[in-house]
């Protein structure tokens, strides 16, 4: 039997999967951040090496027994990831340090060129075609990363500080940030954020995504709002792309935790980039990037991956993002 192993890492989390030459997904793991603006040399190979480790635990093999392995972690340099998984695996192992665009790209649809918005942690938008790839955004939280996860994190703590000042609209963002943390006041909230390491604060506030999504779906105008100026900044940077680009025929999908927070946001960044290309064709994502790893081995192996079913890969598909997926209220149908 044959194996593949994906890692697909970034400034929250480092996800680890392995699935047998069959497709059937046998270990799997989580380890810590992998994010060069954040995390020493030592961090991001000790966070691979333990990664790749349980995940070999789990699936109950050898590093030896994996035929091929595709990695995506914004590491500075490869040679850092090179290292930790020369340490771990057999000298007939294919190792392929790639891109989170690649693994994005296809595992969200099976392709090679396309245009992909990335809101994640953090956020940009790219575009590969015969010429090459090209990118925009991608700053970080400090001076760029609009629309992602941090973004939209900042933007309902800012509401919050606004609403508890008496200087914004009452929003039930506060109420739900109170609870998720335990604590009583804003003003703890504040003190426990900036009590933290930059990255952790980074992982911490784009964590609150899922919280805005439900908000905006219980008709808070301001969660709507937040989520439609994301949109609109996601859309802003794709749309600059396509046009410097020209990859109006190339289709285009997103990838990232950010969109499985809300299907507003899809349909908001879709109507806004076809507001400028009417004839894009906007797919939706089907798998996580990590499966986009599993997918692009198996099809070295010469599988076909399209014959394989979507539920096969549950933990990491992507739910629905059209509008008929679930109720809103009266304010999200704004976006």
């Amino acid at each position: 039997m044959r194996y593949v192993a994906s890692l697909d890492g970034g400034g929250t989390k480092l996800s680890c999967l392995i699935a047998d030459e069959r497709g059937k997904l046998v270990g799997r793991a989580i380890a810590g951040s992998t994010n060069s603006q954040f995390d020493s040399v030592e961090e991001i190979q000790s966070a691979i090496r333990l990664g790749v480790a349980d995940a070999l635990a789990s699936a109950g093999i050898a590093a030896s027994d994996l035929s091929t392995v595709y990695s995506a972690m914004p590491v500075l340099q490869i040679e850092i990831v090179e290292q930790a998984l020369d340490t771990l695996v057999g000298g007939n192992t294919a190792l392929h340090i790639s891109d989170e665009f690649t693994l994005s790209l296809f595992g969200a649809i099976q392709e090679r060129h396309g245009s992909l918005a990335l809101a994640g942690t953090g956020s940009f938008a790219g575009v590969r075609n015969r010429d090459g790839f090209s990118a925009v955004g991608g700053w970080g939280a400090m001076i760029g990363d609009e629309g992602s996860g941090t973004y939209i994190g900042q933007q309902a703590l800012a509401a919050c500080a606004l609403m508890t000042d008496g200087r914004g609209p009452p929003t039930m963002l506060l109420e739900h940030i109170l609870r998720l943390w335990h604590l009583p006041r804003l003003l703890d909230v504040m003190i426990k954020l900036y009590a933290m390491k930059l990255n952790v604060q980074r992982t911490i506030v784009a964590s609150l995504c899922p919280l805005v999504g439900q908000c905006a779906a219980s008709g808070d105008e301001v969660a709507v709002r937040i989520l439609n100026d994301a949109a609109g900044q996601l859309a802003d940077q794709m749309v600059h792309l396509i046009g410097k680009t020209n990859a109006q025929e190339l289709p285009l999908t997103v990838s990232g935790g950010v969109w499985k927070s809300s299907p507003l946001l899809f349909q908001a960044f879709g109507r806004r980039v076809q507001a400028s290309y009417p004839h894009v064709v906007i797919l939706p994502p089907k798998f996580d990037p990590v499966i986009g790893g599993i997918l692009l081995g198996l099809e070295e192996l010469g599988v076909d991956t399209r014959q394989l079913e979507q539920a096969s890969y549950g933990d990491f598909a992507f739910p629905c993002l059209y509008a008929d997926c679930g109720s809103t209220g009266e304010a999200a149908q704004a976006l």
